[in-house]
């Protein structure tokens, strides 16, 4: 059995528990009906990090639910850099000329 697998599919899974919890407050704060498509599309990487990793867990549990190590890791950089970009600033603040 591969080490790597669920752990990558674990870490999915909890990437993306974060990031809805950070969109779900953006969509609360701003009021704005995209968030809440983001929202959902993030619940849907969940659940596919979390069914890949029951499936790797339980072997023929789910057959062809396993996404492999490159897949997992690429949705892994795609999450960080998501999150990366609601975390950082847009660039230094507009200060009020004296």
């Amino acid at each position: 059995m591969n080490v790597l697998g669920p752990v990558l599919d674990a870490t999915i899974f909890a990437l993306a528990i974060l990031l809805v919890a950070i969109v779900a407050s953006a969509a609360l704060r701003y009021h704005d009906v995209r968030f809440g498509f983001v929202a959902a599309a993030l619940v849907a990487l969940g659940l596919v990090g979390a069914l890949a990793a029951a499936a790797l867990l339980n072997i023929g549990g789910i057959p062809g639910a396993e996404l492999g190590t490159v897949p997992a890791a690429l949705i892994i950089v795609t999450e960080a850099l998501f999150y990366l970009s609601f975390v950082l600033a847009r660039g230094p603040a507009a200060t009020p000329a004296p």
